[in-house]
C-alpha cells in the first residue's frame, strides 16, 4: 500500500526537533559529566549528599556513587545518541522510528536524572507528542479533513443532501408539438431541460453526537495535575511552617556564595518565610481549583470553559517549563499541560463544542 503524501503538521515538526536537539544536548551533557566525574568539585558535592539523611550512615561510599553516576551517564549518552538518529527519521514519517523512541523514552527519562539533566527529560516528554493528534493522524495517513469527518460522526458524508433534479417537461397529448415531435427531428429546446433556478443544497455539517474521548482525557489530566500540584504546594507550606530553619539555611548558603544575596538574605526571617510560602501555596491552589472547575464545565459542552481551560493549560505549561530547569521531575506536569492543550485543539473536539 502506497504512503499518502500529507503535509507535516507543526506539532510533528516541533516534537521531532525537540527530540533531536534535546538528545544532542543530552549527549554533550553526559560527556561533560563523565569528563568531570573525578574532579574535586564533584567529589565534594557527592560527599555533602552522603553526609545528609537519608544516605547518612547507609554504608554507601563515595566510590559507589561515582561508579553509579558513570554508568548512568554512559547509558544516558548512548540512548540519547540513538534518539538523535531516530528523531531525524521521525521527521521523515518513519513509524518504526516512532516506535523505537517510545521504547527508549522511559529509560531515557529516568537515566537522565543522573546523567542528562533537563534536556534528556525534555526529549523523553517530546515523544508523547508523537502519539497525539494531528501528529498521530499524519503517521496514519489520515488527512485533517478526513479526521474532522470521522469526528463529526459522518465519515461517509451520509448527511449530504443532493439537489433535486429539475422535472422534465411533459408534452400534452393534445398539443400540436407532441405530434410534431414524432413527425420530425426534435428541436433543441425540447431536447434539453430548462436551466435550474432553485437553491442548491449544501452538505450538512453534523455535530458529533458523542463527546469525544479527547475532551474527557483533557479533563482527567487537568484534575490529576491540578490536584497533585495543589497537594504538593500545601505540603511544602506545612513543611516550611514546621521547620523554617531549613529554608533559612539554604538562603544563608546562597548569600555566602553570591554577594548580591547578602543584603536580601538579611530581610528573611522565619515569619516572613512562612507567610510567603503560605501565600504562594494558597494562590497556586486557587488556580488549580479554577482549572478543575473549567474542566468540569468543559465536559458539559460549554465553549467558554474550553477556551479558559486552554489558556490555563498554556500558562501552566510555560510556568512548568521554567520550573523544570530547577526541578526536572516537573517536566511530567509540563507534559500533562501540553497534552491537555493538544487534546482541546483537535478538530473533532472543536466540532463538538460548536454543536
Amino acid at each position: 500500500m502506497s504512503e499518502t503524501k500529507l503535509p507535516r503538521p507543526g506539532q510533528a515538526t516541533l516534537a521531532g526537533w525537540l527530540i533531536v536537539l534535546g538528545s544532542l544536548l543530552t549527549v554533550v551533557t553526559a560527556w561533560d559529566q563523565i569528563s568531570g566525574l573525578r574532579s574535586l568539585d564533584t567529589r565534594e558535592r557527592v560527599e555533602e549528599v552522603l553526609a545528609e539523611p537519608p544516605l547518612a550512615g547507609s554504608g554507601i561510599g563515595l566510590d559507589n556513587i561515582l561508579d553509579l553516576m558513570h554508568v548512568m551517564a554512559l547509558v544516558t549518552g548512548a540512548m540519547a545518541a540513538a534518539a538523535v538518529i531516530l528523531g531525524w527519521h521521525v521527521l521523515q514519517r518513519n513509524k518504526q522510528a516512532r516506535l523505537a523512541l517510545t521504547v527508549i523514552a522511559a529509560p531515557l527519562f529516568f537515566a537522565g536524572m543522573f546523567g542528562g539533566g533537563f534536556w534528556s527529560t525534555l526529549s523523553a516528554v517530546a515523544v508523547v507528542l508523537l502519539w497525539m493528534s494531528p501528529t498521530r493522524d499524519w503517521f496514519d495517513g489520515v488527512s485533517p479533513t478526513k479526521r474532522e469527518a470521522l469526528g463529526s460522526g459522518d465519515p461517509d458524508q451520509e448527511s449530504y443532501v443532493a439537489p433535486a433534479p429539475p422535472a422534465a417537461p411533459t408534452a400534452s397529448t393534445d398539443s400540436p408539438s407532441a405530434t410534431d415531435s414524432t413527425a420530425g427531428p426534435a428541436r433543441l429546446s425540447q431536447q434539453q431541460p430548462p436551466p435550474w433556478t432553485g437553491a442548491i443544497a449544501q452538505p450538512a455539517k453534523v455535530a458529533p453526537k458523542r463527546r469525544p474521548g479527547a475532551v474527557m482525557a483533557a479533563a482527567v489530566l487537568t484534575w490529576i495535575g491540578s490536584g497533585f500540584t495543589a497537594l504538593m504546594m500545601l505540603a511544602s507550606a506545612v513543611t516550611a511552617t514546621a521547620n523554617p530553619d531549613l529554608i533559612l539555611d539554604q538562603v544563608r548558603k546562597q548569600a555566602e556564595s553570591d554577594p548580591n544575596m547578602r543584603e536580601v538574605a538579611g530581610l528573611y526571617t522565619a515569619d516572613v518565610i512562612v507567610a510567603s510560602v503560605w501565600i504562594m501555596a494558597v494562590l497556586v491552589a486557587l488556580v488549580c481549583v479554577a482549572a478543575g472547575v473549567f474542566a468540569a464545565f468543559a465536559i458539559r459542552r460549554h465553549s467558554w470553559a474550553r477556551v479558559a481551560l486552554m489558556i490555563s493549560a498554556g500558562v501552566s505549561a510555560l510556568s512548568l517549563l521554567l520550573f523544570a530547569l530547577a526541578f526536572p521531575p516537573a517536566v511530567v506536569l509540563f507534559g500533562a499541560a501540553v497534552a491537555t492543550f493538544s487534546f482541546l485543539l483537535r478538530p473533532e473536539v472543536a466540532a463538538w463544542f460548536r454543536g
